[in-house]
């Protein structure tokens, strides 16, 4: 009989153990899953149905109240868990993308004043560095096309965090190199991730952000852009000169871990969905090409290989572009669509800044190893003294609607062309006393012209590109120009390089004439871009010419987006590394 009230006792014990247990756990639940702040009230006094002497019993067992937080990720609703409206999506997700960009804008352009030191430690010359610059380049190139479908077939948020994190190990990796190769494989992961995470970034923003909230995203968005250039150059200057270089990628780490953390808090998870067949052969033969020719372009006369196998790489980069060309007439959906080349105004426009991009993507790294190697100045001082193109083109963006308004695309591009080409013909050609003074001068007017033609000419290359076709149009003129400013580094390195082993060398480094040369040279290149621009038609894109008093034109729906875009890209654009424009996925959904 004892026994039996003792086996009892321990059994009402074990089930109140059992329940309050039970309650615990469930309380834990509602807190973590951020349940709504009506369903914790109710949930306070919780049944809990606990088992004795084989009858039930009904437990009430009090959960501690949790107010809630707007940072609670999910919230039940009926079966499955949503994104919790307590949360301002409309406000932390473009600050989330905003870290991003400003992550690799920042990345971009301090580099550019860090090309000497790191050559130091390396122990090769700091011309020879510019095969990072256009490795990472290239790398954004070839990946930018496919950026879209990547995200649409796996989901933008998945795709979103793995791209920063690709960013950030390339940005560790390139920390902790200690070799040429190495460093270059690691600026490859860098712009891998570059590649897909500002795209899909924006992506990201127009999915989650509503559209009468979009104005106010989007100029959050563009401070990166805006900022990076001006931030860029003098701190890289003040960690070279203060601390090492290394600590130039090593500041990702913190921005990406922000990212990783906030976008698997907040961004809405999208599975993706089945999207067209990937042009895999178009892709690999694209990729070969382009690989083949800059890397042949950029090994040659450096000593890297004979003169045969720098000739022998650009002629089959030729060979795989010429396959590719036989591919895309064959294939529904290529990869690049050749089509777009028939648009007159997208052809012309999209030559045209080929040619114009190059003399900027040569000067945005020969200025500084011209002031650093030929004239010796610190690298703090080259980076301040290279702000000076950012505020340039700030301080002429006002001016750009009416200079449209007064002359229309044609004339500006055929005269902001020509200008911008010639600015840069007189760096270098002054006496040492007078360097930082012509120098800024001559950035300050390149800044000046170069934000009036490309704002204008982002604008033109989307006039007439039908809607269906935008998102095409936006990854082939993106490619193209990330590859232009590549060929501009690799052409203007060149032609230091080779001037400096016939002679233009002082205390076995580039002499100021070397460079001199080399400007001359790249800026009467850059202004060949006249000849593009001056068979457009006196009319074109007549229907986009801003209207007096902010009143917008009525036929341009998918191009008031590029041209907006536009410009907020372009004020990067004195980095050879900036992302110019790769966001093709966010303009599709406009489209």
């Amino acid at each position: 009989m004892v026994s039996a009230r003792r086996r009892a006792a321990s059994d009402g014990q074990w089930a109140r153990a059992a329940a309050i247990a039970s309650g615990v756990l469930s309380g834990i639940r509602a807190s973590v899953g951020g349940a709504s702040p009506v369903g914790r009230r109710s949930s306070q006094r919780d049944d809990r149905l606990a088992f004795s002497k084989g009858r039930a019993q009904v437990c009430h067992i009090p959960v501690p109240y949790r107010a809630p937080s707007r940072f609670d990720r999910r919230a039940p609703v009926g079966d499955h868990f949503q994104p919790n409206p307590m949360v301002d999506r409309a406000r932390i997700v473009p600050f989330l993308v905003a870290c991003t960009i400003g992550m690799e804008m920042i990345d971009s352009t301090v580099i550019s004043t860090a090309l000497p030191a790191i050559a130091r430690d390396f122990g090769v010359a700091p011309l020879t560095l510019s095969v990072a610059v256009t490795t990472y380049m290239l790398s954004l190139a070839i990946f930018i096309p496919i950026s879209g479908w990547v995200a649409d077939r796996f989901g933008a948020r998945r795709v979103f965090q793995v791209a920063i994190l690709v960013f950030l190990v390339g940005s560790v990796a390139c920390a902790l190199s200690h070799t040429l190769p190495e460093f270059v494989a690691a600026r490859a992961l860098q712009g891998l991730g570059g590649s897909m995470m500002t795209p899909v970034g924006r992506l990201v923003l127009v999915r989650t952000v509503p559209k009468e909230r979009m104005v106010d995203a989007m100029a959050l968005v563009a401070m990166p852009a805006l900022v990076g250039p001006l931030i860029g150059p003098p701190l890289g200057g003040f960690i070279v000169t203060h601390f090492t270089w290394r600590w130039i990628f090593l500041i990702n780490v913190p921005l990406g871990v922000v990212g990783l953390v906030l976008g698997a808090l907040l961004i809405p998870r999208d599975e993706g969905s089945t999207a067209d067949r990937f042009d895999s052969l178009g892709f690999m033969l694209t990729a070969v090409g382009f690989s083949m020719a800059m890397f042949g372009l950029e090994t040659a006369g450096r000593g890297f290989l004979p003169a045969y196998g720098s000739v022998a790489l650009v002629a089959g980069g030729a060979l795989f572009l010429g396959l590719y060309l036989r591919h895309a007439r064959r294939t529904e959906h290529p990869v690049l669509d050749l089509a777009l080349i028939a648009i007159p105004t997208f052809r012309k426009t999209v030559l045209g800044g080929f040619l114009s991009r190059v003399g900027i993507g040569s000067l945005a790294v020969l200025a500084p190893l011209m002031l650093q190697i030929a004239y010796g100045f610190s690298p703090l001082e080259a980076g301040i003294i290279a702000v000076s193109a950012a505020l340039g083109a700030m301080g002429s963006k006002p001016a750009v609607p009416h200079i449209i308004r007064t002359w229309g695309f044609r004339k500006t591009l055929v005269r902001f062309s020509f200008i911008t080409g010639l600015s840069i013909v007189p760096l270098g050609l002054t006496r040492p006393d007078l360097v930082p003074l012509a120098t800024v001068a001559v950035l300050v007017a390149t800044g000046v012209t170069r934000s009036v033609l490309f704002t204008t000419m982002q604008t033109l290359t989307y006039a007439d590109v039908p809607p269906p076709q935008m998102s095409q149009a936006t990854s082939f003129a993106s490619m193209i120009q990330q590859l232009s400013l590549a060929t501009g580094v690799a052409v203007g390195s060149l032609i230091v390089h080779v001037l400096t082993r016939i002679g233009f060398e002082e205390a076995g480094h580039a002499a100021p004439g070397a460079f001199a040369i080399a400007f001359a040279i790249i800026g009467i290149l850059s202004a060949s871009s006249v000849l593009s621009f001056a068979s457009l038609p006196a009319n074109a894109g007549a229907s986009y010419v801003p209207k007096r008093r902010g009143r917008a034109s009525r036929h341009a729906p998918a191009a008031s987006t590029a041209a907006l875009e536009g410009t907020v890209q372009e004020t990067v654009q004195e980095s050879p590394d900036a992302d110019d424009e790769h966001d093709a996925p966010a303009r599709r959904r406009h489209a």
